[in-house]
Parts: structure tokens; sequence; C-alpha cells
């Protein structure tokens, strides 16, 4: 379904600019080639694919491929992208480039344009430099053949959107718009524009630029006029203040967005327009009682997340981003961490409507992993595409300038956090500056050392795996705000060792310190990359899979973050299939079944925990009651239960002041009998970009999943819409993900449907030999 946490606001586009998605026509070569940016090369032999594109999910996955466990056995390699451009532009030419991993190069009919090494940047390049008028041919080279170049999967190619801006000579720069809420307060918001507007005529010329702050019902509120003279190819920073009256501010319960409306005329006709999305809002890091949101105490419940997402590989579009996101809603989570790199710009604006909290991060391990041989020529450059393109969410809080470098608390380390924290100042001096601190030295001394010379740089102190020795930085004269930034999902460390396995949750260290901000927990979900041996592919240990389903060990933090009443019965289960894992990242081998048939006819005991947010929870075996727990008496851990196992039902029920407030029931299941499919959505645009997932679930006859069916499951599609991928959330698996076939995990494996360009139905068909298969229809609705 589609979330209802986004809000409903203003739809403005730009009047004057053409704005348009090269998403189609491409042509893709995997493999280097001499004359691949030549427009006279014949490339009617190559693949046809849309953008965003990763070849790298397609495979084949391999114990030999040269990125090896970093790269979860993922191929890399050199790729050509080719595509003509547009026949029809007449005016100014921006080509928008929101990520290519990496190292890529880019012609316009043979000429070349620009280089980026890093793949994680949004580039804009000017094409009237070139002189293009319409149908040049466009070539893109990509070179992810060094290794190492990252600790997880990448993917390679085009992977994020790229956009043709269209504008006349005078125009406002790419992101040359700042926006900042200068004071707030019951009466009104004080706002303070910048606005770069640049002339590419070879004379000046006189520029008028009417900003226009338009409310999220569409009606202006605010408009502010400013002339100057821009002098023949040069830029000029427009200035202009603006007072919006009883405003309505941003919040993670109603994210209220405002938009400012540039439109900059010459001779006193319209040329060019820009919308900018912003927020009305404050808030406060405070070294002694948190973070503060508009005045008001917030507890920080947040997940770090990579960029992939299961089967699509990097390739991510906006529908898979919003269902990522309304699961983390659900589990009451509020925050996101993009490690370790800038995300694709979709995130941060459903962060924006969906009321998330940012910390955008920059980098991971600066002069590592191959970045020392463009650091130092880059690093400036891709911070500051960073921050200008993301200076305007008000979701975002924090900005960080890295993750863990090797060298971390060293002299030259300081030295480069030094550089960086500056520099992201300058840029932003609205937010706070950060970097991702780790616990490590030869003992708990050497650790405080380190942090302390971390600490005079940094204005939060995100601390990874450190929770026991918050209060030693506090001792010891550390007086910043302290954000858990990397926490393990169960255990806690100890003494000098961050990695300990203490059962004490960490997000006790949250909820019982008034003066931690909050946690964000490693990692929110499942991905690609940073696997173990062979044939693992990935990180297993996230609160969500990759097929997007909330786990067992989940629904812990669920209890612990969400407002919403809730329980669920988690048994252990020693024989449960797990994907191979690091061991201080797992939790016990918690279940969502109740088959145990091998305790059955001895009468064994099941060890089962209850998660809630409620005062107390009564546990039911086949309608007899075993017994009621309050969890004030379990402290910092879950509620216990040991169970004399029976076949049938086991049902957990939450009470608050003795009212039942939530229940959920575990069933033992027969024999594979069925696959039942369930979509997520009943209706998708006719875009080709949206998506459906669509679960499939095998079940005995009473429809109870069967938790170890491994059947193999075959999807097959008709209508309007293709196959996109199809996952299990196993990771260890060998099974293609991009396929038609998967084997079910778990009792479940899963197709992601992407909707054609045209509307109509797509139906959805499961099978699997020996049950019986299943169906459902989608409707594919034309765009608006």
């Amino acid at each position: 379904m589609k979330c209802d946490h986004v809000s409903r606001e203003a739809d403005l586009s730009p009047e004057y600019r053409h704005v348009r998605r090269l998403e189609t026509d491409w042509r893709f070569h995997r493999g280097d080639l001499d004359d691949g940016a030549d427009p006279e090369f014949d490339d009617s032999g190559w693949e046809v694919v849309e953008v965003p594109h990763d070849w790298s999910i397609s495979g084949p996955f391999d114990s030999e491929n040269p990125g090896g466990r970093q790269q979860g056995f993922a191929p890399g390699g050199v790729g050509w992208y080719r595509r003509g451009l547009p026949d029809d532009i007449n005016r100014d030419a921006t080509i928008r480039f929101g990520g290519v991993y990496r190292n890529f190069d880019v012609y316009i009919d043979g000429e070349h344009v620009g280089h980026r090494p890093y793949g994680y940047s949004t580039v804009n390049y000017d094409l009237s430099e070139v002189g293009v008028d319409g149908g040049e041919t466009l070539a893109v080279r990509v070179d992810n053949d060094e290794y190492p170049h990252s600790r997880w999967y990448t993917g390679s190619g085009i992977y994020r959107d790229v956009y043709l801006i269209e504008t006349d000579p005078v125009a406002v720069a790419p992101f040359g718009t700042d926006v900042r809420t200068t004071s707030v307060d019951c009466r009104g918001a004080d706002v303070r524009l910048r606005t770069d507007v640049r002339n590419a005529e070879s004379t000046a010329v006189d520029c008028e630029l009417k900003t226009e702050i338009v409310g999220p019902d569409g009606e202006a509120v605010a408009t502010a006029r400013s002339e100057s003279p821009v002098g023949a190819n040069e830029r000029r920073e427009f200035e202009q203040r603006v007072s919006i009256s009883d405003p309505e501010r941003w919040t993670l319960q109603n994210p209220t967005r405002y938009f400012a409306h540039s439109v900059v005329y010459r001779g006193g006709t319209p040329v060019d327009d820009y919308v900018t999305p912003f927020g009305v809002r404050t808030f406060e890091w405070t070294a002694d009682s948190g973070f503060f949101l508009n005045g008001e105490s917030t507890t920080i419940k947040g997940v770090n997340l990579h960029h992939d997402a299961g089967c699509l590989g990097a390739a991510v579009t906006e529908s898979a981003l919003t269902r990522r996101l309304e699961t983390l809603r659900e589990m009451g989570c509020n925050a996101v961490r993009t490690a370790h790199n800038p995300p694709q710009p979709e995130l941060l604006d459903l962060c924006d409507r969906m009321g998330f909290l940012v910390i955008d991060e920059a980098f991971d391990k600066w002069r590592y992993e191959g970045a020392d041989e463009w650091f130092d020529e880059w690093w400036y450059r891709d911070l500051s595409a960073m921050i200008d393109r993301d200076r305007n969410h008000p979701s975002v809080v924090c900005w960080s300038v890295g993750n863990e470098s090797y060298d971390h608390g060293e002299d030259e380390m300081i030295e480069d956090l030094e550089m960086l924290a500056d520099a992201a100042r300058e840029m932003d001096p609205t937010r706070p500056v950060t970097y991702g601190s780790p616990g490590w030295g030869d003992d708990t001394q050497s650790v405080l050392e380190k942090t302390k010379r971390v600490a005079d740089h940094v204005d939060v102190l995100c601390c990874n795996y450190q929770e026991h020795w918050y209060d030693d930085y506090c001792a010891e004269g550390i007086d910043l705000p302290i954000v858990g930034s990397e926490c393990r999902p169960f255990f806690r460390g100890s003494g000098d060792d961050p990695l300990a396995f203490v059962p004490r949750n960490p997000w006790y260290d949250v909820a019982e310190k008034e003066y931690v901000s909050g946690q964000f927990i490693w990692p929110g979900i499942d991905y690609l990359g940073e696997s173990r041996e062979w044939p693992s592919k990935g990180w297993p240990t996230g609160l969500i899979d990759t097929t997007g389903a909330i786990k067992p060990s989940g629904r812990f933090h669920q209890a612990a973050w969400s407002e919403e009443p809730m329980v669920f019965a988690a048994p252990i289960d020693p024989g449960r299939d797990r994907p191979a894992a690091r061991s201080p990242w797992s939790w016990p081998p918690v279940s969502a079944h109740w088959n145990f048939p091998d305790r059955e006819d001895s009468r064994g005991f099941v060890n089962v925990f209850t998660f809630t947010n409620a005062e107390s929870v009564a546990l039911y075996q086949n309608g007899e009651l075993l017994g009621a727990q309050r969890a004030d008496d379990f402290g910092p851990r879950p509620i216990e239960w040991y169970v004399p196992y029976e076949a049938g039902t086991l049902r957990a029920v939450a009470e608050e002041d003795g009212e039942v407030v939530a229940e959920h029931e575990l069933e033992t299941a027969g024999a594979p009998g069925r696959i039942e499919l369930d979509a997520d959505r009943e209706t998708v645009t006719a875009d080709g970009r949206d998506l459906v997932y669509v679960e499939a679930t095998v079940t005995d006859g009473n429809g109870v999943r069967v938790p170890r069916a491994d059947n193999e499951v075959r999807f097959s599609v008709s209508g309007a819409g293709e196959i996109a991928g199809v996952d299990n959330g196993n990771l260890d698996s060998d099974e293609s993900w991009v396929g038609d076939t998967r084997s079910a995990y778990h009792g479940t494996c899963i197709t992601v449907v992407r909707a054609d360009r045209e509307g109509g139905t797509v139906e959805i068909e499961a099978e699997a030999d020996g049950i019986v298969d299943d169906s459902v229809t989608v409707t594919v609705e034309d765009e608006a």
C-alpha cells in the first residue's frame, strides 16, 4: 500500500526551463573499446537498457571475481553506454548524472566533456561549451575494474538517474539556491535566500529575480524581488529576505514543506525558473539533554543504510525507496545515516516528505580503499557537490565528512578531519559536522585519547560501537552531543573490547542516558557486499532482509521504538538456517514459527522471547494460559519464557492497565500444500519505473506458512509489466537475482515487477512442483 506518511503538498514544476529524464534508448556494451565514443561507431548490436542500470547485479557472481567478499563476489569491469541526445534541443543544455559507479568519462560526438572518479557524486556538465543542438551521440565509459575501491557492493554503471536540463543562457545555476530559516517563533519565520544566477551570454545583462514562497496548499505566502546586472560569462549571487507569518513547521509527524519559486527575468521577460522545497524548523544537538526538534526533545531511532536494494542491485527507483522507508516507519524508525556516501537525491526527498531525520555522509576511509589516487584532487569538489545539492533538505540535520579512517586518531588523519570539517562548515554553517568515529585502540585509555583528538574537530560525537564508554567520555571532559552512529542490534561492548558479547542491547544506553541523542543500528537493512566467505553475498544481520521483510529479531526494535502497541512472540530455533554472518552483529536464532517436531514426543522445552512495548504479556498454548510476566521485571532484556512444546498455537497477549492492546499468534504448519501470492500494491503507475513487490508464501492446507519450505518457485508475468528481479533474503544463495525462479527461504520468496509505460493490468503467476499455484492481478494506471 502507498505510505500515508507522505505529506500532502503543492505540486510545483518549472515553467520556463525544460527538464527531462534520459532513461530510455540507451545501448550498453560490457567490456572496453578503443572507439566507443566515436559517433560513427556501430552500436546496433549492443544491449538495449534503461537507466538507472547496474550491470553487476546480473552476475555472474563467482568466488574468483576480483572484488571478492567486499563486493559480494560480484563482477565489475569496464562498460560503455551510448544514446543520441534528443533532436529538439534549442537552448543551453546541461546534463546531470545522479551517480555513475565509478571512474567515468563523458563524451559528446567524440569530444571529452568530463571525468569523475568518485561514484557517488551528482555531477553537472554544461553542454553549451561543446555546442549541442540536438541529435549528438552521448557516450559514457565506466571503469569499475580496479580493486579495492569499496568495502561493500557498489554496483557498476549509470546506476542513478540522468537528466537533460535546458535553460536560457541567463538562469539559476545548478543547485544554485540556498534557503535558510534564520529565526522561527510562534508568530513567524524569517527566511534568507541566496540564489546563484549565471549569465552565459557574451555581454552583460540586467536581471531581476523574483522569489515567491509557496505554502503546502499552493498559495503564495511571501514574495521578494531584486535587480542587478550580471556580467558576461559571470555569476551573481542575489540575497533576499522574506517573512512567513504563522508558518507550519516541519516535524516528524507532520513533515510540511514550503517551496521557493525563483523566476529570473531579463528585460522584463521571464526566462528561467527554479523550485526549491524547504522546511521551516529548528533543531539543536545538546551535550547534556540530547537532540531537540522545534524545541521538543526527540530521541533519534535510526538505522544505517547502504544504497543497494537486494535484487535491484544499485539501480533503485523511488518506489523501492518508499517501500523501505514505509517498513522502517512501521518499526518506529525516525532517522537514517547514509553510510557511507551521499545518497541518491530521491531518498532525501522522501525523508523530507515522510518525516525522517538524516545524517548525510560524504566518504568512507578517505585515502584508503583506492581513494588515495584521487582524494587530494577531488575531495573538495565531491564534498561541495553533496552539500550544495542537499543543503535545503529539512531532513538533513548533520553533515558527516567521513567514517572510520584506517589511521584513526593519527596526526595525518586529524589533519584531514580538520580540513574536511572546516570546509563543510564554510559551505554550510547551519548544520553541525561529524565523523563516524570508531572505538579503535589498544585499550580503553588509548581509545579515550583518540576520541578526544577527534572531538576537538567535530560538533557532534558520532560513536561507532562505544556505548560502554559514553560515561568515560563525559568524565574526560568531552562536552559534545553524543549519538551512537553504529550500534549492534543485540550485543554491547565491555571493558577494552567494543565488540564483546554482552547481551545488553545498546538501545538501553539511549533509553537510560538523557545526554545520548539516539542510535543508528548497523545495519537497518541487509545489503550486498562486505560478506563472509563464499557463497555469502552480503551482510545478513540487519533488522530487515533484502526482500523488505522485518525479521523476528527486528521486532525488538519495533517494540523499543514504536508508539503503536505491539507484541511479538519469537521462539529460539537452533536449527534455523541462517546465512554466514559476523557473530558480534548477530542475534540468537529467533524465529517466527511454532514448528518443533523434535520437541513434541519428548515434551521438550522451547525458549521464547516476547517483544512488547506494553506493561505485561500473557502467553497461551492451545488456549491454555501458561503465565503472565511484566516487562519491567526483565530490565534491559526481552521477556523470556520456557515453554513445554505442543503442536498447535502459541499466542502472546499484551496488556496495558489491564486492557488488551496487542496480540500475536504462531501456528504449527503442516506439509506444503499451495503457494499464496500477496502484492504490496493494487495499483502502479505506467511510467516504466514503478514497482510492485509480490511475495510468494508456501503454506499448508490451512494457509499457515511452512517455515522450512524451500520449494523452487517459478514466476511468470503477462500484461503491462516485466520481472525486475527475484529474491528470498538468503544472501548465501547461488540463485540469480535477475531470473524468474527463486527457491523459498523460510517459506517465502518475492518477485519485483516493473510497470510498463502503457496502462492496463499485469498478472503475476507463481507455481512450484507438487503444490497448488496462485496468481494476482495489479492495475497499471496511465500517468496523470
